[in-house]
């Protein structure tokens, strides 16, 4: 089911659909290990290929990877030679694996430095939004830049400081092989790793949304398109994430999504980024919600 209730994606619906996870799971844990992060158990395996069809191997963000799938499902229905494997693991295991060759695209939800950026074609197929949410019931509903550095910083450690009820404030982050927290960390905190003693580290947007609706004096961020009713969005200084607000510059907590492929790349996945890139692709990302390049 696509969700299209919002003009910014809320898609519990992207959740429900059988992600195109297979062989290059087993390099993401590899890889996952290795880069000290542990990477979201896999969804039900979708059946294989038939060896006629290009495999064409994927792996990276968990932001960008429900865009992937929605791209790849159209895709395939078009091109019924090519067969797409998604899974997850980070960006960072995105990057890592196209330097490594080990797959074909990787994907990839903030800026990469110039080091990493060495050899790996960025392709960008869509801009994301970065949301803050807190549980339903706070009474909170906007907060400066400076006030949720000051909350991940520590300076800041009961809501009853930021209009809010007395209850101490559960920040939540993601690990450190996440685009998202590296997007975070970069615009809210000058590029400084967060130092709120109580703050919870999780693995993937999933689970941050999960506690920030389950713990009411929690408040954490998430791509938009991770956001569904069970947690409320923040404004960021007075301005609510919309396509508009976005557009216009005024919302400040935004990132570029991006496609990556290098030497060893197959053919078939430059042609698939082509698609998404293209008027067909991108008529899919800003049906699923994010705001199209072009």
């Amino acid at each position: 089911m696509k969700h299209r209730s919002s003009p910014l994606r809320s898609p519990l619906s992207i959740a429900r659909r059988t992600l195109i996870l297979q062989l290059t799971m087993a390099t993401v844990w590899v890889l996952a290990a290795m880069l000290g992060c542990t990477p979201a158990a896999p969804a039900t395996v979708t059946p294989a290929p038939a060896a006629s069809k290009t495999h064409v191997t994927c792996a990276g963000s968990t932001s960008v990877q429900p865009l992937m799938t929605a791209l790849a499902e159209e895709y395939m229905a078009e091109y019924d030679d090519v067969w797409l494997d998604i899974a997850g693991g980070g960006s960072l295991v995105g990057i890592q694996s196209i330097h490594d060759g080990t797959v074909d695209i990787g994907m990839a939800s903030r800026r990469l430095s110039d080091s990493e950026s060495a050899g790996i074609e960025l392709h960008q197929v869509a801009v994301d939004v970065i949301a803050v949410i807190v549980h339903p019931d706070n009474q909170v509903d906007s907060l400066t830049l400076e006030a949720i550095a000051a909350v991940y910083g520590g300076q800041v450690l009961n809501w009853q400081e930021l209009g809010g009820a007395d209850l101490a404030i559960v920040p939540v982050g993601r690990e450190q092989s996440s685009g998202t927290r590296g997007s975070f960390d970069s615009i809210v905190l000058g590029g400084e790793d967060p130092s709120h003693p109580e703050l919870e580290e999780l693995v993937t947007a999933g689970d941050v949304q999960a506690l920030v609706a389950d713990e009411q004096g929690a408040i954490g961020y998430v791509g938009f398109g991770n956001v569904d009713d069970e947690v409320r969005v923040l404004a960021v200084g007075g301005v609510s994430p919309s396509p508009e607000t976005v557009r216009a510059g005024n919302y400040e907590l935004v990132r570029p999504l991006y496609l990556l492929t290098g030497g060893l790349s197959q053919p078939e996945a430059r042609a698939f980024i082509g698609y998404a890139t293209g008027p067909e692709g991108q008529a899919i990302v800003s049906a699923e919600g994010w705001l199209a390049i072009r």
